[in-house]
């Protein structure tokens, strides 16, 4: 078991950051958590509790609540970003020079960088050594962090180039009630997590135009191909599609109360636009900023992605969702 010295920092005061340094300073491991402010910090240490992103769980007594990232990563054998995409970059640039090559980088960010169009290690790769970037590690899957939060069972995946790292980091995050498998498949698990907030949205605006659970499956069935269709042409392997970071993780986002991207298309169904929807909410949805990635790369690429299209121009071209949907049934019939 991981050596309750290896002190973690974490990257991030998100629902997801919060929910995993409890997971973790649970074991008795002591976790920083760095936050953009001071006051943010103070506020969070003071509470010992994050009220605005995760409000009613309180804080382990081994959790910290810092502003100075020095402090924070010193004495860190684990450091893991739970920021959202758009962030990514930046704070990847301000903890470099706090970084050896004995620290162990791992994202918890679901996300596709949208200037770039690239990967979160794609983006750390730009300013990492090679040794870390060949332990960089990847968490997906199923992962509500409310649920998870308030001691749920749950599952997830670390991918990793490094067995041992990745082993190392399962033995880290793994709980009586969540389980961490180990995977090879950096790419794929980081791609699974991306794309699947897309279907999601779909998905969300199938339920707020009342389609149905034949459509919904159909839907979901279909936006599975679109996601094995576009990694596999990053050399993705094909069984991280039926796994925890592929399938899994689709079917909890595509169906829970709690998931962001889900709310985004039932309010997009409504008739709201784009802003006002973002306006109103706490965390961010990935699925937006994913959306316009991902179409940029499958009409570069020539890869076919008829709902993440039709997702695009529902939100950036204000496409009515209705016609969206007739469009995608009235397609040239093919075979499955």
């Amino acid at each position: 078991m991981t050596d309750p010295q290896n002190k973690v920092t974490v990257i991030g005061t998100t629902s997801w950051g919060i929910t995993l340094a409890c997971l973790i300073a649970n074991k008795n491991i002591p976790v920083d958590i760095w936050a953009r402010t001071e006051n943010e910090a103070h506020i969070i240490e003071n509470n010992r509790e994050d009220k605005k992103h995760l409000p009613g769980i309180n804080l382990p007594r081994s959790i910290t609540i810092k502003h100075s990232l020095e402090s924070c990563i010193k004495n860190s054998t684990y450091i893991l970003l739970a920021v959202p995409s758009h962030t990514f970059r930046e704070n990847i640039i301000n903890i470099t020079n706090y970084l050896n090559d004995t620290h162990i980088l791992i994202s918890a960010t679901k996300g596709i960088e949208i200037e770039t169009n690239k990967r979160m290690s794609e983006v750390a790769s730009e300013y990492i050594s090679h040794d870390l970037s060949t332990k960089f590690s990847v968490l997906s899957g199923p992962n509500l962090a409310k649920e998870i939060a308030n001691g749920l069972p749950a599952s997830s995946v670390i991918a990793s180039m490094s067995g041992t790292t990745a082993q190392n980091i399962q033995n880290l995050l793994t709980t009586k009630t969540f389980r961490v498998y180990r995977s090879s498949d950096v790419a794929g698990v980081e791609l699974c997590g991306s794309l699947k907030n897309i279907i999601a949205i779909a998905a969300g605006i199938v339920d707020g135009l009342n389609f149905g659970n034949n459509a919904k499956s159909a839907l979901v069935t279909r936006g599975l191909a679109e996601i094995k269709r576009f990694a596999m042409a990053y050399n993705a392997q094909e069984s991280t599609f039926y796994g925890l970071a592929g399938i899994g993780d689709l079917m909890t986002t595509i169906s829970s109360a709690y998931s962001r991207n889900r709310h985004v298309g039932e309010q997009l169904a409504t008739g709201n636009n784009i802003e006002s929807i973002t306006n109103n909410m706490t965390n961010v949805a990935e699925g937006i900023n994913t959306t316009k990635a991902i179409y940029s790369i499958s009409q570069s690429k020539n890869i076919e992605m008829p709902i993440t299209s039709m997702v695009y121009r529902i939100i950036f071209e204000n496409l009515p969702p209705m016609d969206a949907f007739s469009e995608l049934m009235d397609r040239e019939l093919t075979a499955e």
